[in-house]
């Protein structure tokens, strides 16, 4: 029996597509300013098993732009915050904390945990090439996040092929890399912006990537959208 928790979900997308949702698995791999609103949507939707991935701990840096980042979360686990949040949500979600930093060659954990979708929220270049190419390789359903930081207007995010993104500077750097090693960029689904940015530097003249908290939160919220698609179409 589906909870009142999910009814108004129910009255908008119907009964079975919730339960199908409640019988489907996503990880989200990257728990920071994307993938913390994109694992708040997931886990309100009712999605019924919740892999959660990061290595990292909150610092207050984080706080302008993480929903998971608060003084209280200080100093703590990203994986061990986001499992709480998402049992404060829904008490009858499976969560599975993995904490570790994605690299090469140390990928094979996401076909043990065999997820029905993968959010990529992470932002370093080389790690989000391997797991890209790697989820690519394995034919495993799933959308990667672009650069949100220096972006100011969340009204020009968009949902398109990585081949077809212009104005991103790490979609072009993803584009560049996956090229080289053959992947097909035709079958890589990303979120977003070609806002033109400015390079923001600090108080000493240090170059620093300057971020607000609506374009990440927007973004995440897309990239649980596309999921919530995907999963209602099958």
């Amino acid at each position: 029996m589906l909870s009142n928790r999910l009814m108004r979900t129910i009255a908008l997308i119907g009964k079975d597509n919730v339960e199908k949702i409640c019988n489907t698995s996503v990880m989200i791999i990257g728990c920071g300013a994307v993938g913390g609103y994109a694992l708040e949507m997931i886990a309100r939707l009712g999605f019924g098993k919740i892999f959660v991935v990061d290595f990292d701990e909150f610092d207050e840096s984080n706080i302008n732009r993480q929903i998971l980042a608060l003084n209280t979360t200080l100093g703590k686990k990203k994986v061990e915050v986001a499992k709480q949040r998402v049992l404060d949500i829904n008490g009858d979600a499976d969560v599975i904390v993995i904490d570790k930093k994605v690299k090469a060659g140390d990928l094979d954990f996401i076909l043990e945990c065999k997820p029905c979708f993968v959010i990529d929220a992470i932002d370093d270049v080389k790690a989000k090439c391997e797991l890209i190419s790697w989820l690519v390789k394995h034919d495993i359903k799933f959308v990667s996040a672009m650069g949100a930081a220096l972006k100011t207007k969340s009204e020009l995010l968009k949902v398109d092929r990585l081949d077809k993104t212009k104005g991103c500077n790490l979609a072009k750097k993803i584009r560049d890399n996956l090229r080289k090693n053959g992947t097909d960029l035709k079958k890589v689904e990303c979120v977003y912006s070609d806002e033109n940015v400015e390079i923001c530097k600090d108080e000493v003249g240090n170059n620093v990537l300057g971020s607000l908290p609506m374009v990440p939160a927007v973004m995440g919220i897309m990239l649980a959208n596309v999921v919530l698609q995907k999963c209602i179409k099958e």
